[in-house]
């Protein structure tokens, strides 16, 4: 095995193949980048294709309705946490807002009502 730092002879640098020869190299390169993108998208055409409505359906129903586990390199069983469901999501939202509203609304009426004992 030849050592990194050992200098690279000048005639494994230089091509000595013609231009023919490079020519014929490149073609055959790129025939061979078009065959392998042929069968990698009929690939991905057949697992898109295996996919039915009603698999979409049932995806669509997982995110609504489940949490979402967070994945980590390290540990992608358990991973780093959850993502709530949408519903939850959702569900959160509607009580926060409730909760200010009533806030907002007892301010107000605070603000509204009469004060006792003040000068008329």
């Amino acid at each position: 095995m030849a050592d990194d730092e050992a200098p690279v002879p000048a005639d494994m640098v230089e091509s000595k193949a013609t231009q023919e020869e490079r020519k014929a190299d490149a073609e055959l390169r790129s025939i061979l980048s078009d065959t392998y993108t042929f069968v990698r998208s009929r690939e991905i055409n057949k697992t898109i294709a295996s996919f039915t409505f009603d698999h979409y359906i049932d995806e669509a129903k997982r995110e609504i309705k489940e949490d979402r586990v967070l994945r980590s390199a390290t540990d992608p069983v358990t991973g780093v946490g959850k993502r709530p469901s949408k519903l939850s999501a959702l569900e959160k939202l509607e009580t926060d807002f409730k909760n200010s509203l009533a806030k907002l609304k007892k301010m107000a009426e605070a603000k509204d009502a009469p004060t006792t004992g003040s000068p008329s």
